[in-house]
């Protein structure tokens, strides 16, 4: 495996996004280069990606942000996945290489602030840093429907996995559930790779934005360096 130097800082990021009263500290470094291996032995150590910047939550008291993965060769759609699959039926999605395209950025910010609701306007230099810039081989997936844009998708493509980074949608398409559609489509997707896994960042327990990815069996959580089985409760 190919060996990485890095310098490890410590970032405050305000507000944790997943649970009140909390603040979020990662454990980080930048780089522009990381071998696929490498990042797949950081991901098997609770590490994600933003950007350039590979992290780690750190929050003092806290350890509620647990990397989760689904089991893509033993997967099977619950029944309201097989609506959302059906209601989907007529989208059609594009694989392409990580780029800068207006109509992605377009709909990234209409879905922050639509969605988000986040106040400032996204410049573009904040998208390309956090969607576009990569260290690994990314694919942005681009779901249309009618010859519309609906939904961008990002992830990361490994020999032994695939990581889901991101997903936007069109907040006017609410109904379709296009996020779990996304998931769905990643899975089956992962499955055509003939990967066993899709990684999903991490799963917050008590978090009614992270609720989702529970859904999604079978997968196993990241506890004390190991992988194990995870049970939906």
């Amino acid at each position: 495996m190919s060996r990485i130097q890095v310098k490890l800082y410590q970032t405050d990021n305000g507000a944790c996004p997943y649970l009140n009263d909390k603040t979020w500290h990662n454990l980080s470094f930048q780089t522009s280069e990381l071998p696929p291996d490498g990042y797949t032995s950081l991901l098997n150590q609770g590490f994600r990606r933003s950007g350039l910047s590979i992290y780690h939550p750190v929050c003092v008291g806290c350890k509620s942000c647990i990397p989760i993965r689904v089991d893509v060769q033993n997967f099977s759609q619950k029944k309201s996945q097989r609506r959302t699959w059906r209601k989907n039926e007529d989208v059609r999605v594009e694989h392409h290489p990580s780029e800068f395209n207006l109509q992605d950025f377009e709909l990234y910010q209409r879905y922050q602030k639509d969605w988000h609701n986040v106040e400032s306007p996204i410049s573009e230099i904040e998208y390309y840093e956090f969607l576009i810039e990569s260290p690994v081989t990314t694919e942005i997936l681009r779901y249309y429907s009618a010859g519309k844009l609906i939904g961008v998708g990002w992830i990361d493509r490994l020999a032994e996995l695939v990581s889901s980074v991101y997903f936007v949608f069109d907040p006017e398409c609410v109904s379709r559930r296009l996020g779990v559609f996304s998931l769905l489509y990643e899975i089956e997707y992962t499955r055509f790779l003939d990967i066993r896994w899709l990684y999903l960042g991490y799963w917050v327990e008590n978090s009614p934005k992270m609720n989702y990815k529970a859904d999604f069996q079978p997968a196993q959580i990241l506890r004390n360096s190991r992988w194990i089985p995870f049970e939906a409760q």
